[in-house]
């Protein structure tokens, strides 16, 4: 699935996992680098939009219940339901 993140969400995204055990997981880092570096659109599997997912509930404090406070996050969590539905 193409999920539309500019650059900077990409960015974002990635500073989000400092530390990568999982063979997934790297393929995504992969994934989105190459996208940082090219103009090609960035193409998601179901599971890497998971993967993307947890990311976010871990970086935003585990439950997504609390209020998202910046655009970057706000407009990463739209873009991830979207393409979840």
């Amino acid at each position: 699935m193409i999920v539309p993140f500019t650059k900077r969400e990409i960015a974002y995204i990635i500073s989000w996992k400092e530390e990568i055990f999982w063979p997934d997981e790297m393929r995504l880092v992969a994934k989105l680098k190459r996208a940082l570096e090219s103009e090609q659109p960035l193409d998601l599997s179901r599971m890497q939009l998971k993967i993307l997912w947890g990311w976010a509930e871990d970086q935003m404090a585990g439950s997504l219940g609390r209020e998202v406070r910046n655009t970057e996050e706000r407009a990463i969590m739209s873009k991830l339901q979207n393409a979840l539905q």
